[in-house]
């Protein structure tokens, strides 16, 4: 990972980082944060990482806030998922009202989330909407105060108006009705289950849309694109999960001995043969990674416009990252063995975390069809880059 500076105390993330590697398996039992450890991230800061200054955020880069991303992702990967999505959610800070946002996103210990699918429905009523829907991986909805819900515009008959952007609309927990769906393999404590609104009333001013609007702060971290920003996020998640796994498999090949053999596993060649691969392999999709990151947050930082090439770079970067980490972990259990299979080995809740990442719609191996796409000429502005 690039060795750059940070304009925040980085050690003042650790014992927040440490305490949730010490809960990671409470964590994945209970298939959630637990409330105090959930409340110690958000006082250190991991909320609100890219909401405003002005109203008391700590309004990092993309590098900077995926670099604290990263580092609590090698400590516990649903922790830093959780993060990562409450982090990014908390980007329409700076479209909602100062007044307004100054308490939804940046109150003491505030958590926040959202899914930007937009499977709700929301009709307006003069300052309101009312608004239904159903909406899968609610990452972190257990202990998020608001939850950003993505809507479709619609009359009252139910059709959906023309040429209206999807909307968020920041919900309340308490008009939230929750369903408790997520048995999964991986990132199993990140309480990613179902979320639903059964005519629900918002008022407008809790609502937003990125597309069409444009942000109260000029700062140049809200000129980001959006998903490119979420996929950069899941990228950093799974870097440092794989960074993690790759420290668990040095510290097992110089302890096991196999069954059968005199020598230790870090004695075989096979096994040197496939470490030295797959660090090669690691450390060429985070250089790529944190390069490429660098070099767009750079150009816009000096005024550039994020051209289609760049927006498909920070596609192309996350996903290649997503999908490196994985192959990675993979080596990393096979040369695990049979000890592998064991829970008190991290290696395999690591690798079940990093194939439920890889299935996450933003850094899904289709992700590489849609940058080819761009690269070869067919970027049309409503790609969802």
């Amino acid at each position: 990972m690039s060795d750059m500076s940070l304009s925040v105390d980085v050690d003042a993330f650790a014992p927040s980082w440490q305490a949730a590697q010490n809960a990671a398996e409470a964590t994945e039992r209970n298939r959630k944060l637990a409330p105090e450890l959930a409340r110690d991230l958000a006082a250190a800061g991991m909320f609100k990482l890219f909401v405003p200054s002005e109203i008391g955020g700590l309004e990092l880069s993309p590098v900077e806030g995926n670099r604290l991303i990263y580092e609590l992702a090698r400590h516990d990967a649903s922790s830093a998922w959780v993060s990562m999505i409450g982090s990014t959610a908390a980007l329409g800070a700076a479209f909602i009202a100062p007044e307004i946002s100054a308490d939804m996103f940046a109150a003491p210990a505030r958590i926040t989330c959202g899914i930007f699918a937009p499977n709700g429905r929301a009709v307006k009523n003069g300052d309101t909407y009312r608004v239904s829907g159903r909406w899968a991986w609610a990452s972190g909805s257990a202990n998020a105060d608001y939850i950003g819900l993505g809507c479709l515009e619609v009359d009252a008959a139910g059709a959906p108006l023309p040429e209206r952007p999807p909307r968020l609309v920041m919900v309340p927990r308490e008009e939230i009705i929750f369903h408790d769906t997520w048995h999964t393999i991986g990132l199993c404590g990140t309480s990613s289950g179902d979320v639903e609104l059964d005519n629900v009333e918002i008022p407008v001013a809790h609502s937003y849309t990125i597309s069409a609007q444009k942000p109260w702060s000029d700062s140049a971290l809200y000129k980001m694109p959006y998903f490119g920003f979420l996929a950069t996020g899941v990228a950093a998640v799974a870097l440092g999960n794989a960074q993690a796994a790759l420290h668990d498999i040095h510290e097992l090949a110089l302890q096991k001995t196999p069954a059968g053999h005199s020598r230790a596993l870090a004695e075989k060649s096979s096994v040197q043969s496939a470490l030295a691969e797959a660090e090669a392999q690691l450390r060429s999709a985070d250089a790529f990674y944190w390069q490429v990151l660098e070099n767009i947050w750079h150009a816009v930082t000096h005024g550039a416009d994020i051209t289609p090439a760049a927006r498909a770079d920070l596609r192309l970067i996350s996903t290649f990252a997503v999908r490196t980490s994985l192959q990675v972990i993979r080596t990393a259990h096979d040369i695990a063995g049979g000890s592998s299979v064991y829970k008190d080995l991290p290696l395999q809740r690591r690798l079940r975390d990093a194939e439920t990442m890889s299935q996450h719609m933003i850094t899904n191996a289709a992700t590489f069809e849609l940058v080819g796409r761009v690269k070869l000429g067919g970027f049309h502005p409503k790609m969802q880059l």
